[in-house]
């Protein structure tokens, strides 16, 4: 059966600073909440009392603790896709090879801060993976992605750029997930993001 989208969707959009310390407040207590004690946890009453605000004050802005979680999934996605942005931008001129060896540990970094939502809520809560599938910082990323391609196409002999980026969208966050997900992993960081780059550049160069 279906998620009824509606219940993913803010009931109103805060605008006063009193709101938005409101909604702030709703969406830091649903996620201690759901890194402490699990998704299960989380119920609206609790997320209020830990919030410090009134049921009636969550409901004003969320009509479910799905409206809440997906609201964490898209503040995630948006923070961590402008941190990203700014990361690539800075790094158009490098060339390629310490560019690619540098985003791969900067997104390990991230994948690792937000592991909460960009990993372990989609693994447990499988209704959430269409809203995870919806809004992913790849997708959020695109056109930055594409013009530091661009910006190294002389390098670059893959032929299709749009191929190569869907190859490496997947490469490289998999390889991430599954790393931070192994509690014994057989590499450690370093090695891991030397893997990687290695891997990324090998497919566009060879």
């Amino acid at each position: 059966m279906k998620a009824n989208q509606n219940q993913f969707a803010p009931r109103k959009v805060p605008q006063q600073e009193r709101a938005l310390f409101t909604v702030d407040s709703i969406l830091t207590a649903a996620r201690t909440i759901i890194e402490q004690k699990g998704y299960e946890a989380a119920s609206t009453n609790h997320v209020a009392d830990v919030a410090g605000v009134s049921i009636g004050s969550l409901y004003q802005y969320f009509p479910s603790k799905e409206a809440i979680v997906a609201a964490l999934v898209e503040d995630a996605v948006l923070k961590a896709g402008e941190r990203t942005r700014k990361f690539l931008i800075e790094r158009m001129d490098a060339p390629l090879a310490a560019g690619i060896r540098e985003i791969v540990g900067h997104l390990l970094e991230v994948r690792r801060e937000y592991g909460l939502i960009f990993r372990r809520l989609a693994r447990e809560v499988p209704r959430f993976r269409s809203i995870s599938g919806q809004l992913t910082t790849e997708k959020y990323l695109y056109n930055t992605i594409h013009a530091f391609y661009r910006q190294h196409r002389d390098e670059i002999l893959v032929e299709d750029l749009e191929t190569a980026m869907f190859v490496l969208e997947h490469l490289v966050v998999g390889a991430i997930d599954a790393y931070l997900d192994n509690d014994a992993p057989i590499l450690n960081d370093a090695e891991l993001v030397q893997q990687v780059s290695d891997a990324v550049i090998k497919y566009l160069t060879k």
